[in-house]
């Protein structure tokens, strides 16, 4: 959208100057697409969908990557004024606040998040029709924001989230943030590569293995 597009043009703006021949990766292409030593991924609005339509949840999300590895990453929910953080070497925070995952130990009772592709397909159906039979009593959310969902696991409001269909600038932050809270993320396989591979797992690590045998069902 016309938004996200000028958002993006200002976020790159802001940032170029404060390290000498950054790279860029972002949602809109306003800018070259190309990895360097340092590089920002970014997603200037994630939901987009729900910011149209005028609902929550929407946020920005930025991460800067040094060789490959994320070293820092934020997260902020302008409607809710929530700013979550994670840098390299240090904690995950909220508004200044540590965080941590939770403790559920068990499906049952517990609270995930979940996404689906844009553009509905056969795994979206069967992931929508078979929730109750694969992950037992758990309470499901699908709130079309990748970002700002990690970051919920991140914090302990949902126990675990899942999405088949994501892009990088959708998953960089919130992932580095989950994991400087203690959280685990994966791909579907179980694997390193959830943030250019387009599947991801999250979770507070203690659920990690039942929800991935939910999702080798599906």
């Amino acid at each position: 959208s016309y938004v996200d597009k000028e958002a993006e043009k200002q976020l790159v703006s802001s940032l170029k100057p404060f390290i000498p021949n950054v790279g860029f990766i972002t949602e809109e292409d306003t800018i070259e697409q190309e990895e360097k030593e340092y590089t920002w991924i970014i997603d200037p609005l994630d939901g987009t969908s729900n910011y149209v339509h005028g609902i929550a949840p929407y946020n920005v999300s930025i991460a800067l990557t040094y060789k490959k590895e994320t070293i820092l990453g934020v997260v902020y929910d302008p409607l809710a004024n929530e700013m979550f953080t994670a840098i390299k070497g240090g904690k995950a925070h909220l508004n200044n606040e540590v965080i941590t995952v939770s403790k559920r130990g068990e499906l049952k009772n517990s609270f995930i998040g979940f996404g689906i592709p844009y553009k509905m397909d056969s795994k979206a159906e069967t992931i929508l029709n078979n929730t109750s039979k694969y992950f037992g009593q758990a309470s499901f959310r699908l709130n079309g924001a990748a970002a700002i969902e990690l970051c919920y696991v991140a914090c302990g409001r949902y126990d675990a989230f899942f999405h088949s269909d994501l892009s990088p600038w959708d998953v960089a932050a919130g992932a580095f943030i989950l994991q400087q809270a203690g959280g685990k993320i994966t791909d579907y396989k179980n694997g390193e590569n959830y943030i250019f591979g387009r599947e991801v797992v999250a979770t507070n690590s203690i659920i990690h293995s039942k929800i991935m045998k939910g999702l080798i069902n599906l």
